[in-house]
């Protein structure tokens, strides 16, 4: 970092399901403290809440908006949304594990081998239609991106135009289980399986911005044993996953931390507490933000 510090501020928001909640209590402490966004990334749920607030960025309206819906009976009475989002609360289950458990017994693993996906793409796209209109990546009032797998060349790509949704809608779609969008000729993948908090790609649409990364993962947890041979691949890529996301951390200026707990990634209860945990965060780290920001002194606001 200059003496001078920076000018600019880029927040990237990271995948981690219900936990994604604290990403709207980040939001809104930064806003309430006057510090201002010049870029915003997403992956996954970050990546809804990113697109969402980068529409329309008042964090307020967007956490009530976001708790109605929750709350409400057409997401509780959804089957699709019963096994996406209300498995159960045992921290220890992956996002894999949990989606494998939740599809219909009469559906064998063999003929799962042969689809194109586990879980439908319509569907998942319907519930990103609930916070993120269609529309294209030049309406959003804050900048935008998301970085997402190109599986045909293969690459990573960082996506700012086109089609905000499809690009959400590929963030979210976790290879094997949704299947890959298609979009301006690249056939799209979630990104996330590389690392849950996507640094590298804030520098590259805001440079020489502080950059704030958000990160909602739980530590990984001692197992006493492993008695099946999905239980030990899934078990190595999430520690794959781990290690590869805490590289990512390590670029970033400031890192925040919400205190999520050991809460499971479909767990949506305690919806207000999750929220909370991401304003607390976020409290406790404003101090060190503003003294990275060119000019900020404690008696005055840009």
């Amino acid at each position: 970092m200059s003496f001078f510090g920076k000018e600019k501020v880029a927040v990237v928001l990271g995948g981690g399901g219900s936990r994604g909640l604290a990403h709207l209590g980040v939001l809104q402490v930064l806003e309430e403290e006057s510090i201002p966004i010049h870029g915003l990334i997403g992956t996954s749920v970050g990546a809804i809440v990113g697109a969402a607030y980068a529409l329309e960025p008042d964090a307020s309206r967007l956490i009530t908006r976001t708790l109605r819906y929750l709350r409400s009976e057409r997401f509780r009475s959804d089957e699709f949304r019963r096994m996406m989002f209300g498995a159960n609360n045992n921290a220890q289950q992956n996002f894999a594990y949990a989606i494998l458990r939740g599809i219909r017994k009469s559906l064998s693993f063999a003929s799962l081998i042969r689809r194109p996906s586990i879980l439908s793409g319509d569907r998942l796209r319907e519930t990103i239609e609930e916070f993120v209109k269609d529309c294209d990546f030049s309406e959003t009032r804050i900048p935008f991106a998301v970085p997402a797998i190109d599986l045909r060349p293969p690459r990573e790509v960082l996506i700012k135009s086109g089609s905000l949704r499809t690009a959400v809608v590929a963030s979210c779609s976790l290879p094997g289980f949704f299947p890959p969008v298609e979009m301006d000729g690249m056939l799209l993948a979630d990104v996330g399986v590389m690392g849950s908090v996507p640094v590298e790609p804030a520098r590259e649409l805001v440079p020489g911005a502080l950059v704030i990364a958000v990160d909602l993962s739980n530590e990984l947890q001692p197992v006493e044993q492993i008695e099946r041979g999905w239980d030990s691949i899934l078990r190595v890529e999430n520690i794959a996953a781990r290690k590869l996301s805490k590289l990512e951390l390590a670029k970033a200026d400031v890192v925040i931390h919400p205190t999520v707990g050991n809460k499971y990634w479909a767990d949506f209860s305690e919806l207000q507490r999750m929220v909370d945990s991401g304003r607390v965060a976020t409290r406790a780290a404003i101090e060190d933000i503003k003294s990275r920001l060119h000019g900020w002194f404690p008696f005055m606001r840009r």
